[in-house]
């Protein structure tokens, strides 16, 4: 009796584990992935990496415009004396943006105006 108990605990948890792994495989199957929004995205960030610590110009605020449209970008934090994004608050950000990318990264994102 107690071989027939755990013949069938052994079996029960191979079946979960199988059915566990058999889930992951569709969900990775599943993720539709928008290659040219993560390029487009991710050479913002770029744009913003090699500006934060020089000139802030043109480029690095269109760069900044483009991801708030996604995702939270501070710009109360830019309303300083010297109108620069400070790096520590740049840097907690960045964090947020390629987090919030991905999170969303399997649900096609798609361009917005």
């Amino acid at each position: 009796m107690k071989n027939l108990l755990y013949v069938f605990f052994v079996v029960f948890f191979f079946s979960c584990s199988l059915t566990k792994k058999e889930i992951s495989s569709k969900e990775h199957l599943q993720c539709v992935e928008n290659k040219k929004f993560k390029t487009e995205f991710f050479k913002n960030i770029d744009i913003i990496d090699s500006l934060i610590t020089k000139n802030q110009n043109e480029n690095f605020n269109k760069s900044l415009k483009f991801i708030s449209i996604y995702t939270h970008v501070s710009f109360e934090s830019m309303l300083n004396y010297s109108r620069t994004y400070p790096y520590g608050v740049y840097e907690k950000d960045r964090k947020a943006w390629i987090d919030w990318y991905e999170k969303n990264k399997c649900s096609n994102i798609q361009f917005k105006e």
